[in-house]
């Protein structure tokens, strides 16, 4: 193995994981990157605060929010989902045969990825780059979380795109 391909092999990169073809993601970064002995630091974020959407569902008569248990049930069924969406990542990582450590964290993702990729040294910070219903490239292809972090990644970030 040359030099080159031993600090390949040594990145350590930080990839958001979102839950949604996952499969893809990864196929698109080891098209890009040898990712055997990598040290991926694969990262779900549960969005705190307002749910993007939730507005957009009717109100019942009086407009009250969501029951405190129903917020709850919601709140568990996202944490679930996040634990996994890691579990997956985590398991595809494992057969491209790369060192993992994955984190559930909470708060504003593109923010959370920034301070995680300070804190922990990254390499390289891997991203979707479009996200569902966006175009593929353009001005709009980028989500607001994939905007802030290639604006505020303190290290460089790899975009990577749906196949599709």
């Amino acid at each position: 193995m040359t030099d080159a391909q031993n600090v390949l092999n040594q990145l350590r990169i930080l990839m958001l994981v979102d839950g949604f073809d996952t499969e893809g993601l990864f196929d698109s970064l080891a098209r890009l990157l040898q990712l055997r002995e990598a040290e991926l630091l694969l990262v779900f974020v549960h969005r705190t605060g307002p749910r993007p959407g939730l507005e957009l569902a009717p109100r019942r008569p009086g407009g009250h929010d969501l029951a405190p248990h129903r917020e709850r049930e919601l709140a568990n069924a996202e944490v679930e989902g996040g634990n996994q969406a890691l579990a997956e990542a985590e398991k595809i990582a494992r057969q491209l045969g790369a060192r993992v450590e994955s984190r559930h964290l909470d708060g504003e993702p593109g923010h959370v990825v920034c301070e995680l990729a300070k804190a922990e040294r990254a390499d390289l910070v891997a991203v979707r780059g479009t996200g569902h219903g966006r175009p593929q490239v353009g001005p709009g292809s980028l989500g607001p979380t994939a905007r802030f972090i290639v604006d505020h990644s303190p290290c460089p970030v790899l975009l990577l795109r749906d196949s599709g």
